[in-house]
């Protein structure tokens, strides 16, 4: 048989045993020895379980110990430096390019059949292009700023990392 079957077996076998015993064994010199036969003077015995049978997990203490190199505070600072805080910027400047583009367009008032010139003065049409567009223009200065206090405060927290 190859060792490697030969171990395999071993180990097979050591975890279908329910309990192994060993003996505590001293001399005659007082030299405490552990043996798996029986002591020939005196000694005592002991029984051994397999460790995953009436194993109690053990609760983590509180630890003060200082924190290793890769942890908590050092992988949310490398967070916000490499992804957190760029994508909050990128996020600003896109929202304005957004809100930009969104701008009224003028080509489209004084093209075709609705020109302001033939439009009476505080006409409707008029009036309500002009409401929604400062609507618009409302909602993208509230999200600039809302982004922009985002990343403030993106920036203030790895300021004091």
């Amino acid at each position: 048989m190859k060792p490697i079957h030969c171990a395999a077996c071993a180990l097979a076998l050591g975890f279908l045993a329910p309990a192994w015993a060993i003996n505590k064994c001293t001399d005659a010199n007082g030299k405490v020895s552990f043996q798996d036969e029986p002591c020939a003077g005196q000694g005592e015995k002991i029984e051994v379980r397999p460790a995953m049978q009436g194993a109690s997990p053990v609760q983590p203490g509180t630890s003060t110990a200082k924190e290793g190199v890769f942890g908590a505070t050092w992988q949310r600072k490398h967070y916000l430096q490499n992804q957190g805080v760029p994508q909050a910027r990128a996020a600003v400047e896109r929202n304005q390019q957004e809100c930009a583009a969104m701008a009224p367009d003028t080509a489209v008032a004084h093209a075709g059949p609705l020109r302001r010139s033939t439009l009476a003065s505080g006409s409707q049409f008029a009036q309500e292009r002009a409401a929604g567009a400062d609507k618009d223009k409302a909602a993208c200065e509230a999200r600039t700023n809302e982004l922009r206090n985002q990343l403030k405060s993106l920036e203030a927290e790895l300021g004091k990392l």
